[in-house]
This record gives structure tokens, sequence and C-alpha cells, in this order.
């Protein structure tokens, strides 16, 4: 459940790059995602009896913040991203986000820090480096926004774990995600495109997007999540990006360079090192991408 979720979750770029040939605009794709997820998650929630209405009020506040605030901001970041970069750099980019995780726990929370994790971070950080130098484009605002995703995910996911102790998994991703529609649909309706799509293909990609990488990814995650423990589930979940940069490469005729490659091996080893070593626990607000 846990792989195939990390198999659902990798298809979210391609699908945006393909709703963005299908004429949606980011806020567009991104309220239309929100909005379904929303539902079909609210439906989960009470079919396993995990009525977010029943939750305490500071929680429910709370998640609802984590989306329409942290969520949000990391999902119009990285699907900005997207409009201009490949889908492998942007979703090797993300993926810093574990040793980011490590660096504020340890700066912040004061958690310590083994010599191994010392690795991983210097080989994420070198794996970011080659993955940009290697792309030939200069500074951009794509890139600023591919590599301020994971650093707001960062703090979405240290707040999160503040709360979920306390809410079942379900109930409070419904919540979150519902934060995140009413944000996306206040955002599209300021910049004008609050629409509907108009074409039998956009359609078909909201959809998609609305499904596989969201309801469907975060239910397995959550699913398996009990089943296998937090570690294993965090370390299978680095079969993401993999998913990804094969699909861009197949799909959307997406090419790393040798620099490249190397900078995104180095950032998936940093992954493992971090996950497997279970510094940090993944909580359940972390598997909404």
């Amino acid at each position: 459940m846990v792989l195939t979720s990390a198999s659902a979750f990798g298809t979210l770029s391609i699908l945006a790059k393909l709703a963005y040939r299908a004429g949606l605009g980011t806020q567009q794709t991104l309220a239309f995602r929100f909005v379904l997820a929303a539902i079909g998650m609210w439906g989960l929630a009470l079919f396993l009896r995990q009525n977010p209405l029943r939750f305490r009020r500071r929680d429910l506040v709370t998640l609802i913040a984590l989306g329409a605030v942290f969520y949000t901001a990391q999902s119009l970041t990285y699907f900005t991203a997207l409009r201009s970069l490949p889908a492998s750099l942007c979703v090797l980019i993300a993926y810093i986000y574990p040793s980011l995780v490590v660096l504020a726990g340890w700066l912040f929370l004061r958690r310590s820090v083994s010599a191994w994790h010392g690795v991983a971070l210097i080989a994420s950080f070198l794996g970011v480096a080659l993955l940009v130098g290697g792309a030939h484009f200069q500074i951009a605002w794509a890139l600023v926004f591919a590599i301020a995703s994971p650093t707001i995910y960062t703090g979405y996911i240290l707040l999160g774990e503040r709360v979920m102790g306390s809410v079942p998994a379900v109930g409070a991703s419904a919540v979150i995600v519902s934060g995140a529609a009413i944000a996306f649909c206040i955002i599209a309706a300021f910049t004008g495109e609050l629409a509907l799509p108009v074409t039998a293909q956009g359609w078909a990609v909201g959809f998609a997007i609305a499904l596989i990488p969201t309801m469907v990814a975060i239910s397995l995650f959550l699913a398996g999540l009990p089943r296998i423990g937090a570690a294993r589930s965090s370390l299978l979940s680095t079969w993401e990006p993999v998913v990804t940069v094969l699909l861009a490469v197949v799909l959307l005729g997406d090419r790393l360079s040798l620099v490249q490659v190397l900078g995104g091996v180095l950032v998936l080893l940093a992954v493992g090192v971090v996950q497997s070593a279970s510094l940090w626990k993944r909580s359940a607000p972390s598997a909404i991408k």
C-alpha cells in the first residue's frame, strides 16, 4: 500500500504538466484538485467514523490553518515552479525536505544530529547544487519557487507533528485538504481562474490529479502507515521521485545531464539515510503532497 501510494504521489508533477498543456491555470488546477479531494477525504473520514466536526475547536483551527497557509503556500510555489522547470528537476529539489526537517529540528527544537545525519545533509545540499548547476540556466523565479516549496513544507511538517498526536489521521487530513481548498478558491477568484475546465482533456486531467496523487495516494499511505510503521513507510516513500523522473523521461521527454543524475542520486541517498535512521517520524500531515 505504501509503495502504491508513493507511485501515485509520483504522478503529481506529470499530471500538473498535462494540466498546463490542457490549458488549465495554476490556481485553477489547484482549486479543482483540492475541492474534489476535500469531498473525497470527508467521505472517507465519515466512513471510518473520524468525523472532524468532533475535534476540539483548537485542533480544528490549527489543522485548517496548516492547510490554508502552509500547505497552500507549499503547493502554490511547487506548481508555479513546474510551469517552467522540468518535472524531474522539481521533484528532486523538493526531496531535500527530509534534510531540511533534520536541520530545522537541530536549530529550533534542539534535536540531536549524528555524524551520519551531517553527511546526509551535506550530500543533500550538494545534490541540489549539482541539479541546479547541471541545468545550464540562470537563477530565475521558478528556481526560487522550487527551493521555497520544500522549505515551507518543512515548517508544515514540524508544526503538524504537534497537533497530529491528538487527532485521527484521515479526519485530520480531510480538514487540512479543506483548508487548502478554501484558500485556493479564494486565490483563484482574485486571479480570475475560479472556473471549471472547458475541454474534455481538462476535465480528465483535473479529475486525475484530484484522484490519483491526492485521494488514492493519501488514503493508501494512511492505511499502510500503522501496519509497517513510520520508519518503513518513510523509507519506502522515497520511491516517489524515482517514479516521477521515470514518467517525466518517458512521457514528457525530460533529460537529465550526467551531473544532474549524480545530484539526484546524492539527494535520494541523503533521504534514505535520514529516513532509515528515524531521526524524525513522518506524521499523517506529511502524507499529503
